[in-house]
């Protein structure tokens, strides 16, 4: 008995051990070993003297409680019932406690009745649950009742019916592991064609084909292989790779990457090319092996992609990406790359920047089609203009530009856009003859950089257009460095603005007949850093350019609204402060808005702020200027218009700005006291009397001046003969004389 059980035992185990996912083989298998134990405990406890017997009872204890609780186990798994712990742990206490009666006679009579009814009970279930199946699980509960009714002898005749019982308990158990053995042979066997089904489901259906090959003939391919290479269907199990066609498989090539896997040279494998494919095109596939082992030989698994469709669609993107949908020309991106390869050292380059003149006048007079007509028509012209020889590039909007890497050809590309501009271009809705503007740089002349070279040839481009007609412009050396120089001083403005660096000095305007103190002006100042004092003039006007004048603006506002405020607290009272405002400024819909908040975060009245505008924004933009000035003065602000004499003012303009200052140029007022000059001075003060204005004369450097301006008729006067551009404390100091008010606030005798 011990003997056979432990061989069903090990058989059961190792074939857990192949298929893991059969625990019910492994159960039976451990319940078989554990019955190997009860003969041993027993041969010990009859065969031993006392007390030395003794020892048998543990080893039957053990083995035949882990016999029944590990059948029990097995039963149950084998019938994909859930095992219930507490049932088996009260189980393993019945048992227990039969096995620990005092009287040897009830044992030997007490166990196997257990035995019987355990298995009776335990077969009754199995039948119910397994009797439905189709496979060997039927067997079990009838052997398990058949296993409960070989303990009759030992029941029925005590200790004489022990041989019998274990010989058939033996015969039965055999007989119940074959069964567990071909049950879990077949659902090893189920469980393989499910992994071979969902194999076929992953392959037959996939998009990718699939190939295994032992490096000499084809074992397996899925449609989709089938469909790459048509002629597979033709090849047999027998017929070497070598023996295909070429334009089939390259059997070179996969025997090549087979032996470096299989002999672990490679972990996976990849390449890709175009191939031959069933319908006679080149397609774009993508290859990836690795080795594995098919039917138990060694193989390669190869995984076909075919690229051709998104390689495609990636081209498709990128020319999208690097070519302007109109023209069908490259776009500044290429443009680049071409200027990065053509520019290297010992290298030439030319670059031509070219711009239609007035391109802009065709949308709104004929129309946006017939706009892009025009631009496409020309695009063609240029392009059979230069051939192959040049890179045509679309920059965008109506620009253009080319780049030839031929160091002889800068006279004779430029022959070739002066020939192509003068033709002219016939669309479908007529005939158009246009003008470019045109700026040649060439490299390493003008430029040392790619981008500096583009820079130059717009700024020269820029420069033509100063010619009327077609006209071409070569870059001038310095381009680069002032193009470098005003992105660099930019930069360094707009931390200016962020960093408040750009502070406010007043220069006093007095009266033209008492000297007494009228007001300031306040000026910007910019302190650069490492650089010193910038002119106003160089850094307002890139405020302007590149739109930074909304936010310096309001920067000087809030300051100037400050320091008056701080002046009023100081001197008890303030005279008004005039602030230049930019024609970007003025335009700017939320400016009146802006000018009420600096006013009462600071709680300025209006009338100690004045703001000046420029002549020539006045002139540019009379109907909004007129606005945006009735509610400057309705909100109690005056406003003087600066630089007058420089520009194109009428009078009916004068007459209907809501204007209470004119300043008159510094440019009318240095020929003073010319005779010609006090003329001028006088005219413009008559008519500012005969429209109510006071008149402040800018720039009186002399006596002489300021007593012509004086007699002329200027109410107000203002430069370096009084006082130059001040700090803020020592304004200060002329509010103080100008109020009679000591530095400590008090009253001067």
């Amino acid at each position: 008995n011990t003997a056979v059980n432990l061989i069903m035992g090990a058989a059961l185990l190792l074939v857990w051990r192949r298929h893991t996912s059969q625990t019910f083989a492994r159960d039976l298998g451990y319940s078989t070993v554990a019955a190997a134990v009860i003969p041993l405990g027993y041969l010990l406890y009859t065969r031993l003297e006392p007390p030395a017997h003794l020892l048998g009872v543990p080893l039957v204890l053990c083995g035949a409680i882990s016999n029944l609780l590990l059948l029990t186990c097995a039963v149950l798994r084998l019938a994909d019932r859930r095992l219930r712990p507490t049932l088996l742990l009260l189980l393993a206490l019945v048992m227990a406690l039969l096995l620990t009666v005092p009287s040897t006679a009830q044992r030997v009579i007490l166990w196997p009745s257990v035995n019987l009814c355990f298995f009776i009970v335990l077969g009754s279930l199995t039948v119910r649950w397994t009797w439905h199946t189709q496979g060997v699980e039927r067997l079990v509960g009838p052997l398990l009742l058949l296993l409960g009714a070989t303990q009759l002898p030992a029941i029925l005749y005590g200790e004489e019916g022990h041989a019998a019982n274990l010989f058939g308990s033996t015969a039965v158990r055999v007989a119940i592991g074959c069964v567990f053995l071909f049950a879990a042979l077949e659902r090893a066997a189920c469980e393989m064609a499910k992994l071979y089904q969902r194999f076929q489901l992953l392959t037959e259906h996939s998009l990718q084909g699939v190939v295994v090959t032992d490096g000499q003939h084809l074992l397996y391919a899925n449609p989709a292989a089938h469909a790459i290479y048509g002629n597979l269907d033709r090849v047999t199990p027998t017929q070497r790779l070598q023996d295909m066609p070429s334009d089939t498989i390259n059997a070179g090539l996969l025997l090549h990457y087979h032996q470096q896997l299989q002999q672990h040279e490679l972990e996976s494998a990849s390449w890709e090319g175009q191939r031959l494919v069933a319908d006679g095109q080149q397609r774009e596939l993508r290859f990836a092996a690795w080795r594995i082992e098919w039917d138990g030989v060694p193989a390669t698994q190869i995984l076909i992609t075919d690229d051709t469709e998104r390689n495609a669609s990636a081209r498709a993107l990128l020319h999208k990406a690097t070519h302007d949908e109109l023209t069908g020309l490259p776009n500044r991106s290429v443009l680049m790359d071409k200027l990065v390869e053509y520019c290297e050292p010992l290298a030439h380059c030319t670059l031509v920047v070219l711009n239609i003149d007035r391109c802009k006048l065709c949308n709104p007079s004929q129309g946006p089609v017939i706009g892009d007509q025009v631009l496409q028509a020309f695009a063609q012209r240029l392009k059979k203009t230069l051939g192959t020889r040049a890179q045509l590039v679309r920059l965008g909007g109506d620009e253009f530009a080319v780049v030839d890497p031929d160091p002889l050809s800068t006279r004779d590309l430029s022959w070739r856009l002066h020939g192509a501009c003068r033709q002219v271009l016939t669309v479908p809705s007529g005939e158009y003859y246009i003008d470019a503007s045109m700026g040649m740089a060439i490299f390493p002349d003008h430029a040392g950089e790619p981008e500096d070279l583009l820079r130059a040839a717009i700024a020269a481009m820029f420069q033509a257009k100063r010619t009327p007609g077609t006209a071409l412009t070569l870059a001038e050396r310095r381009s680069e460095q002032q193009g470098g120089h005003a992105l660099e001083q930019e930069q360094a403005l707009r931390k200016a603005i962020l960093s408040e660096e750009i502070f406010l000095d007043y220069q006093p305007k007095v009266d033209a007949a008492s000297g007494k103190l009228l007001g300031f002006e306040a000026l910007a100042r910019w302190r650069r850093p490492g650089i010193g004092l910038v002119s106003p003039i160089e850094f307002i006007g890139v405020a302007e350019q590149t739109g930074m004048i909304t936010e310096l603006g309001a920067l000087l506002l809030s300051e100037a609204c400050r320091q008056i405020a701080e002046w009023r607290t100081e001197a008890g009272d303030c005279v008004p402060v005039a602030v230049n405002v930019s024609p970007v400024q003025l335009l700017d819909p939320g400016f009146l808005q802006l000018v009420e908040d600096a006013l009462q975060r600071y709680g300025v009245p209006p009338r100690y702020l004045t703001l000046e505008i420029t002549e020539s924004a006045a002139v540019d933009n009379l109907a909004d200027t007129q606005l945006q000035l009735q509610q400057l003065r309705e909100l109690g602000v005056d406003v003087a218009m600066d630089d007058f004499g420089t520009g194109f003012s009428s009078l009916s303009m004068l007459r209907e700005l809501p204007l209470r200052v004119l300043k008159i140029d510094r440019g009318l007022i240095d020929p003073l006291p010319a005779p010609d000059a006090v003329a001028v001075v006088e005219a413009i003060c008559q008519l500012a009397a005969a429209l109510n204005l006071q008149v402040v004369a800018e720039g009186i450097e002399t006596e002489a001046q300021a007593n012509a301006a004086r007699a002329a008729g200027c109410h107000e006067l203002q430069g370096y003969y009084y006082a130059r551009p001040l700090p803020a404390p020592d304004a200060a100091d002329w509010l103080r004389r100008n109020f009679g008010l000591r530095a400590d606030g008090l009253m001067a005798r």
